[in-house]
């Protein structure tokens, strides 16, 4: 047995062929509706549109703690705030990506009912956008309320990664207890 092997027997893993092919499945799955879904946005809604949305969203998110400011469109959708400071939301800003990995994901766990997924797709969506609004205005608040270059760096770097990775899994797996518990329940029922 070698070292992997080793390692991995006190923790019983297993991967036997069918779970190979439900997890093949899984992510073919996952690619196909991560693609098609972002084709489908990007041809309903433009890049810029979802960007001006989400700077408005976070102007009036920041307006609730005393930020005035426009928003504006150049190169990408900017909040120019009373003060002078000027956020730039790109696209990457806007949780679209975040958005489409975690209903993709929804989409793709093929083993829970149609209904299931997409409710939990729709409220998984919804709740990844509010997230991500949230983020950026506190990031943003903190941001404003700091000259320190390193903790500006570390909120808006790393804690934006870690928020959104984590709520991304956070999500998923309310939704997969979710979706499963009810069918378990059923089943002790019968």
């Amino acid at each position: 047995m070698g070292a992997v092997g080793s390692f991995l027997k006190p923790l019983n893993f297993k991967f036997e062929k069918e779970d190979a092919v439900k997890t093949g499945r899984f992510l073919l799955y996952f690619m196909i509706a991560y693609i098609a879904l972002s084709v489908a946005i990007r041809s309903i809604f433009s890049i810029p549109g979802i960007e001006l949305w989400t700077a408005n969203n976070v102007l009036a998110g920041l307006q609730l703690f005393g930020q005035q400011g426009i928003v504006s469109l150049a190169e990408t959708a900017l909040i120019e705030l009373d003060s002078g400071i000027v956020i730039e939301i790109s696209e990457l800003c806007t949780g679209l990506m975040e958005t489409l990995v975690i209903v993709a994901a929804i989409l793709a766990s093929v083993g829970i009912g149609w209904r299931k997924r997409l409710l939990g797709a729709a409220i998984a969506a919804v709740a990844t956008i509010a997230l991500n609004h949230v983020r950026i205005i506190v990031t943003s608040l903190l941001i404003l309320g700091s000259a320190d270059l390193l903790l500006i760096e570390f909120t808006h770097n790393v804690l934006f990664r870690l928020f959104l990775f984590i709520s991304i899994a956070v999500l998923y797996i309310a939704w997969f207890y979710w979706a499963v518990s009810s069918e378990v329940e059923a089943k002790k029922g019968q």
